[in-house]
C-alpha cells in the first residue's frame, strides 16, 4: 500500500491510499472550537457522502470512524479520478442540481434570510481590520429578503477548488460543513469572483455565469440568488477581511489573496447596490 499526502485543505490532513486494488482517500479530521462560517464537521461529512451516493454528485464513501477521546475522526472514501475544475459552467450547474434535489434531514440549519446571513457576517467582522470593517458597513445590503420557502442540503463551500471533473463528469469533494439551506448559496459559492480567485481562478465571464444559470433552470431558485447574493457577498467579503488578519503573520501569501478576495467582494458589492 502506499500512502500519498494530498495537498489543498486549510485544516485537516488528507491522504491518498492506493494498492491491493484500492484507490482512497482517506481524510483525518482537525479538531476545531467555536463558531466557524465554515466549520469542521466529521458525522456530517460521513452522513452527506452516504446520502448522496449513487447521486454523481459526491464521491462513494467507504469507511467512517468518529472522533474518541483517543483519536481524531477519520473519514475514508473513493477516490475521483480526474482533475480540478477549469472550464464549463453548465456540467456543475447540472451538478448542483441533481444535489439540490435529494432528499435530506438533519444536517445543521443555516440563514436563508438576509438578517441572518448579515448578523453572520457582522461576527466576521469582529477579527477584521479596523479600517476593512468600515468600509464595508457603509456597504452593507439594507432591502431584507425573507428566508427561503424550502432548504435543500447544500454544500456551503461549492468553490471551483472543491469541484473534480473526470470522466464521469463533475464531483463536489470537501463535504465537512454541509447544512440544510438555500439552494441560492450553492450557486453563489460557484459564481462569486472571491470563490473563483481564492482557488486560482480568474473570475468568471459573464457568458460564463449565464451559462450556468440557464443550465439550472430552477426559475425560483434563481430568483433567491438575485436577491439573496448582496448579502451573500457581504457576508463572504467579512469573512476574507478576517482571514487577511488570520493570515498575515503565518502566511503572507495566503492573506495576500484573501486581500484580492476581498477587493474583488466590494467591487461586486458596488456594482450590486
Amino acid at each position: 500500500m502506499t500512502t500519498t499526502p494530498l495537498a489543498g485543505g486549510y485544516w485537516n490532513e488528507v491522504l491518498r491510499l492506493t494498492g491491493d486494488g484500492v484507490d482512497w482517500v482517506v481524510k483525518v479530521f482537525a479538531d476545531q472550537d467555536g463558531w466557524r462560517l465554515f466549520p469542521i464537521l466529521p458525522d456530517d461529512e460521513a452522513r452527506a457522502l452516504a446520502v448522496l451516493r449513487g447521486a454523481r454528485v459526491a464521491p462513494d464513501p467507504v469507511a467512517y470512524l468518529p472522533r474518541t477521546p483517543e483519536r481524531p475522526a477519520v473519514l475514508v472514501y473513493a477516490w475521483v479520478t480526474g482533475g480540478p475544475w477549469q472550464t464549463g459552467t453548465a456540467a456543475v450547474a447540472e451538478l448542483l442540481r441533481r444535489q439540490h434535489a435529494v432528499a435530506a434531514d438533519g444536517f445543521r440549519p443555516v440563514p436563508t434570510a438576509s438578517d441572518g446571513i448579515l448578523a453572520e457576517g457582522e461576527r466576521l467582522l469582529a477579527g477584521a481590520d479596523p479600517a476593512d470593517a468600515a468600509a464595508l458597513r457603509a456597504l452593507a445590503p439594507t432591502r431584507p429578503v425573507q428566508a427561503a420557502a424550502r432548504r435543500a442540503l447544500i454544500h456551503t463551500d461549492a468553490g471551483t477548488g472543491n469541484v473534480i471533473v473526470g470522466p464521469d463528469g463533475p464531483r463536489l469533494i470537501d463535504w465537512q460543513c454541509p447544512a440544510l439551506g438555500d439552494p441560492a448559496e450553492d450557486l453563489f459559492a460557484f459564481l462569486s469572483p472571491a470563490f473563483q480567485v481564492l482557488y486560482g481562478h480568474e473570475p468568471l465571464t459573464a457568458a460564463e455565469r449565464a451559462e450556468c444559470l440557464e443550465a439550472y433552470g430552477d426559475r425560483e431558485v434563481l430568483a433567491r440568488l438575485t436577491a439573496l447574493e448582496p448579502a451573500l457577498a457581504w457576508r463572504f467579503a467579512a469573512y476574507c477581511a478576517m482571514r487577511c488578519v488570520d493570515l498575515a503573520r503565518a502566511d503572507p501569501d495566503g492573506s495576500a489573496r484573501y486581500a484580492r478576495a476581498l477587493a474583488l467582494s466590494l467591487d461586486q458589492l458596488e456594482a450590486l447596490r
